[in-house]
């Protein structure tokens, strides 16, 4: 635990200045991100190479994307949501409920010896995250996710990096016009979450509810949804439940968003379940099969 704790650290603390590769989905991005600072103090820009114009500026727990358009403006809130080399969970805590640290050999990536580290999932129908890490620093310098199989879903590794960042604010503050705040430093309290953990029944093995809260998503009309967040220590897991369409409208369905992150609808009575989150499609759909939503919440 103290290793994932170490490596969890670096990913998102560990000064940096480099160029990172993102393989998924028959596609290839190019980023360079640039970091300094610890903890609330931490400063961080990721600026696209290739692709539509974006960057992603982090201060802190805070996190905001910018664009010179629309489309970039997506592209940009697309891309956060897999933000390399930070790619485990704050909060570690219950990761060996649902996995196994194992480690797996020495490899070289831009230039620097690392060890692989696989965390593989108990019951095999969750996805493995395989990490080739620094040993000096623990930072991650490649990430893959395997799929039950064992075929590659998506994959970041750094061509080049400098584990110092930048000192000058000038390099962390982006010049693009359009901005989105994607998180702000306030987070959910845990007894929130505890309070609604009697709403959904069924969850898989190594689930448990994070938070629970009551949302309204464009396209909804103004009516609200209830937004509980899952995680089985490493993955996270949102799920929308919702009144559904009409009956002629209702089409379970799964599908790609963004390289190992997915969504799946299906029907309870009269509620509509759609799950987000990196889990493969045939499991993600197998957990909206069995939840069982219990109220409605407030």
């Amino acid at each position: 635990m103290q290793l994932l704790r170490n490596v969890g650290n670096a990913g998102r603390q560990q000064p940096l200045d480099g160029t990172y590769l993102h393989q998924m989905n028959g596609t290839l991005e190019t980023f360079r991100i640039v970091r300094q600072g610890q903890g609330d103090n931490v400063r961080e820009k990721r600026t696209s190479l290739d692709g539509p114009t974006r960057e992603v500026v982090r201060k802190g727990r805070e996190l905001t994307c910018f664009a010179p358009d629309k489309r970039a403006l997506m592209a940009c809130k697309i891309s956060a949501m897999r933000l390399f080399p930070a790619l485990l969970p704050d909060d570690l805590e219950d990761v060996n409920r649902s996995y196994v640290l194992k480690r797996t050999g020495y490899d070289r990536v831009a230039q620097r010896d690392c060890q692989w580290l696989d965390l593989q999932p108990r019951d095999a129908t969750r996805y493995t995250m395989r990490m080739c890490i620094d040993p000096s620093t623990y930072l991650p310098l490649k990430v893959m996710t395997l799929s039950p199989r064992g075929d590659a879903v998506e994959q970041f590794t750094f061509t080049e990096v400098q584990l110092s960042g930048i000192k000058d604010k000038r390099a962390y503050v982006s010049k693009l016009s359009k901005r989105f705040l994607l998180r702000s430093g306030a987070s959910g309290g845990a007894a929130e979450a505890a309070s609604q953990q009697g709403e959904l029944s069924g969850l898989p093995q190594g689930f448990r509810v994070l938070r629970s809260v009551q949302r309204v998503l464009p396209g909804m009309g103004g009516k609200p949804v209830r937004h509980v967040v899952l995680s089985d220590g490493l993955v996270m897991l949102s799920v929308f439940v919702e009144p559904p369409p009409p009956e002629h409208a209702r089409l379970e369905r799964v599908g790609n968003l963004h390289g190992a992150i997915n969504m799946a609808t299906s029907y309870q009575g009269d509620t509509q379940l759609t799950a987000v989150g990196d889990m493969p499609q045939t499991a993600m759909m197998a957990l909206l099969k069995g939840l069982r939503v219990n109220g409605k919440g407030d």
